[in-house]
């Protein structure tokens, strides 16, 4: 069984909760990991780059000069990828480059994800998480009061309007809620803080 602090905003541990450790001391496979975040960035890529063929570029068909007596090498068109202005070979299309993963493995990789903040120390929980108003110096100082530096998560089971629109302008903090938790974002921020609400939500949905 693993255990992780609750602490009020003052930084003061006021609790315990108890976690199941399949979820939260998981051995972590770097591997594991990396292809995870891989599948998740290859997913996010639009895949809208685009280059244009010979028969797309506007252009004459017409022949640049007479095929015999320049001296010159015959051509066909203006429109050939030798030309400046021709077309392109082989150029990008528009594809999709989203890849298969296992939605288990998934699973797993964000119990991994999870695994490394908690032994490092990088996940706070807190009684207390949402904000009466609308306001960014009201999570600057919910962040300061916990001691949070560099990149932070924020994650929010109520979904919280007041906490996700007074934190959206703090540039190193992002807010998600739901099933909106991801290893990349995990990964990427520095912390992970969320409620004792969230984290228990969290420790039922990776079991």
């Amino acid at each position: 069984m693993a255990t992780i602090d609750v602490r009020d905003r003052g930084n003061k541990v006021v609790g315990k909760v108890d976690l199941d450790a399949g979820v939260f001391e998981r051995p972590v496979k770097r591997s594991v990991l990396h292809e995870a975040i891989v599948h998740i960035r290859a997913g996010a890529r639009q895949g809208t780059h685009a280059t244009k063929t010979r028969s797309e570029v506007v252009g004459s068909k017409a022949k640049p000069f007479r095929q015999k007596g320049t001296g010159r090498a015959r051509a066909g068109d203006k429109r050939s990828p030798i030309w400046r202005s021709g077309g392109t070979t082989f150029g990008p299309q528009p594809r999709d480059h989203s890849t298969k993963f296992p939605r288990r493995k998934m699973k797993i990789a964000l119990q991994m994800a999870l695994s490394a903040k908690r032994a490092e120390g990088q996940i706070v929980v807190v009684d207390v998480l949402g904000v009466d108003e609308a306001k960014t110096k009201n999570v600057a100082a919910l962040l300061a009061g916990l001691g949070l530096e560099g990149r932070t998560l924020i994650y929010d089971p109520e979904a919280n309007e007041s906490l996700a629109l007074a934190a959206r302008n703090l540039p190193n903090t992002k807010v998600v809620s739901g099933r909106g938790l991801s290893v990349y974002d995990v990964l990427l921020h520095d912390n992970l803080l969320t409620s004792q609400d969230g984290i228990t939500r969290i420790d039922e949905a990776l079991r």
